[in-house]
């Protein structure tokens, strides 16, 4: 019978635990697993994404920093979404282990078989390197996460992955008031021939709306009544606002973020991180039933 790695199992069911918003259960596991691979840099992407849905930025940075510096000389690989991960857990389950697809594909093993690109979206050296510039950005250290963001856009391999990092890093120059830095990420976007994508939906569209492709009143549209859009779309949405001095605009819209419920994205974090710290936004608070 066809044997699936330990660590392999591992990162399947962390990932679950992390689907059920069981955060705090999918970094124990992973902690587990780093005891069998100490300094894994997949093993502690892993983590360190997880423990920043838990709110734990300074684990995160740790866990992320230790695995951005493993990098060096580590083949870059590519890896599953959930709907995937999904059809690995159901057949461990039930005792298909030869269904069991490799958790991750080299690079060397993507050139020998593009079909297989079709299941696998992120990689690993861009998703070190984002989840990092995020700890950090969350951590109020926008300074810090401007570099992470940058060689996670160099470092991207999909269009998801360079989106969202030019996206994170116009936010970060925008708050630190410097426009023409900002200005020339915006260039960068410009340049990319976008494709549709659905896992695109919020951060092209946010960057659509700072390049002046679409007005406000588009962007929110596209959120179509899903919670987790809205959460994306709306704190750019709300940033925008903020940018431009409309902090009433700004509040209504993060209210709006919060009240979707959709605790485990970054975009929610990040508005409660901001009405935490912000003094434009002091006595701020969750609304109500959230």
């Amino acid at each position: 019978m066809t044997s699936v790695p330990l660590t392999h199992r591992y990162v399947i069911a962390a990932r679950l635990k992390g689907y059920l918003n069981k955060h705090d259960e999918s970094v124990a596991l992973l902690t587990e697993a780093l005891e069998l691979e100490p300094g894994s840099p997949r093993l502690l992407r892993f983590r360190g994404h997880r423990r920043i849905s838990t709110g734990d930025y300074t684990g995160a940075i740790e866990d992320l920093r230790t695995a951005a510096d493993g990098l060096a000389g580590v083949e870059d690989e590519y890896e599953m979404y959930q709907p995937e991960v999904e059809k690995d857990v159901v057949s461990l389950i039930l005792g298909r282990p030869e269904q069991v697809r490799p958790q991750h594909l080299s690079e060397t093993e993507a050139a020998a078989d593009p079909q297989a690109l079709e299941r696998y979206n992120t990689t690993l050296h861009c998703s070190v390197w984002y989840h990092l510039g995020v700890a950090q950005y969350l951590a109020g250290d926008l300074e810090g996460c401007l570099p992470s963001f940058r060689e996670a856009e160099r470092s991207a391999r999909h269009q998801e992955g360079l989106v969202a990092s030019q996206d994170w890093q116009y936010m970060a120059l925008r708050r630190l008031d410097r426009p023409a830095e900002a200005e020339q990420v915006l260039d960068r976007f410009r340049e990319i021939a976008l494709v549709e994508d659905d896992h695109l939906v919020g951060y092209e569209g946010r960057m659509r709306l700072y390049t002046g492709d679409i007005t406000p009143e588009q962007l929110w549209a596209m959120c179509d009544g899903n919670s987790l859009k809205t959460v994306t779309q709306g704190y750019g949405l709300g940033n925008w606002h903020y940018y431009n001095g409309d902090v009433d605009s700004a509040r209504e819209v993060f209210d709006g973020v919060l009240r979707t419920g959709v605790s485990h994205a970054f975009a929610y974090l990040a508005v409660k991180a901001e009405y935490s710290r912000n003094p434009d936004f002091a006595g701020a608070t969750a609304p109500k039933g959230n």
